[in-house]
């Protein structure tokens, strides 16, 4: 599969790294506004055609598919310019701004009969799929905790005065967008939507959330969500069962899943120590397949996987709500928290 890449930063580096090592993954074109920058993006992995342009990337003939890493504001419109033009395209999280965004992009994929799904990489992941077996061996579950704090290597420079994209909400970034996504898509994905949400959300001065804790409640079960851009966090997430309780090291590389019985035994239900680009080896396989069910008109698996992507984006809309995330940049001073 031809592919053409928007976005040269590290989680495109990743990407192309991974897609390399697959049989049918090409490298065809590399898209930025510069060509400086998407010429040394290309020359890191034996060269690519470098362009300059969307449209030049969307009428190129020799590309079949389109990975998409840009700032999360340009997910949307560079996706449907891809489909528009009969593209394959495969959007890295979060997909779009909001769950309408979204399903109208799926409606124009299946209109196009191409494949269009989120690069959701631990979905995709062996850790992921021997989590979703485990949950059915610890009973009734009770409550769960997801959590994803990372102090962000360029909150120090915001602190200065110095606002890079990670922390510009105006493109639509943020802890909810950028990382609590994974908690949220984890949820879903194990157990659907919840009835009710409760959320707050601590922005810094320029609008952009810093962290926020989000507590779901379903038939029988309760769940919180934790995520931050501003402080490091090292509890584990866990799946609290009647029979059992499940310890997941990670919500964004599930490596590690250990299973605790009520009389304290413990077992490892899941252990790999091989990193593989954080899974992006296995989303790429999986896009291919895509690819190929698309073209004979066969879309069941990615109709399932798209439904989650809807349902979570369908979560963080109510969370950006109740919170008042509302991807307006504000320049109200530098550094510190607001509300």
């Amino acid at each position: 599969m031809r592919f053409g890449v928007i976005g040269t930063n590290f989680i495109s580096q990743e990407f192309v790294q991974a897609g390399q090592t697959l049989d049918g993954f090409v490298l065809r074109a590399v898209y930025s506004r510069r060509l400086e920058t998407a010429a040394a993006f290309a020359e890191c992995f034996g060269g690519a055609e470098c362009l300059t342009t969307l449209d030049d990337l969307a009428e190129h003939p020799e590309i079949d598919a389109v990975y998409i890493a840009s700032p999360n504001a340009l997910h949307a419109p560079q996706a449907e310019r891809m489909l528009r033009a009969g593209k394959h395209v495969f959007l890295e999280k979060p997909a779009c701004p909001n769950a309408e965004t979204f399903r109208r992009l799926v409606d124009l994929a299946n209109e196009m009969g191409v494949a269009f799904v989120e690069a959701m990489r631990p979905a995709y992941t062996p850790g992921y799929s021997a989590l979703c077996e485990a949950v059915k061996e610890i009973g009734a579950v009770r409550h769960v905790s997801f959590s994803y704090c990372q102090y962000s290597s360029r909150y120090d420079k915001f602190k200065k005065g110095i606002v890079e994209n990670a922390f510009d909400p105006s493109l639509c970034n943020g802890a909810l967008m950028d990382i609590g996504v994974y908690c949220a898509h984890m949820l879903v994905a194990l157990f659907g939507t919840p009835n009710s949400i409760l959320a707050m959300a601590q922005r810094l001065h320029n609008g952009l959330d810093a962290q926020g804790t989000v507590i779901c409640g379903f038939d029988g079960m309760l769940a919180d969500l934790t995520f931050s851009k501003i402080a490091d966090g090292k509890r584990q997430n866990e799946i609290q069962g009647e029979s059992g309780t499940l310890l997941i090291d990670s919500v964004s590389n599930p490596k590690h899943i250990e299973r605790i019985a009520r009389d304290g035994s413990r077992a490892n239900v899941y252990y790999d120590p091989d990193p593989e680009f954080f899974g992006m080896a296995h989303e790429i396989r999986a896009f291919q397949r895509f690819a190929e069910d698309a073209m004979q008109g066969k879309r069941d698996e990615m109709t399932r996987r798209n439904s989650v992507t809807g349902k979570t984006l369908f979560i963080m809309d109510e969370i950006r709500r109740q919170t008042g995330i509302d991807f307006v940049r504000r320049d109200t001073g530098i550094g510190g928290t607001g509300t």
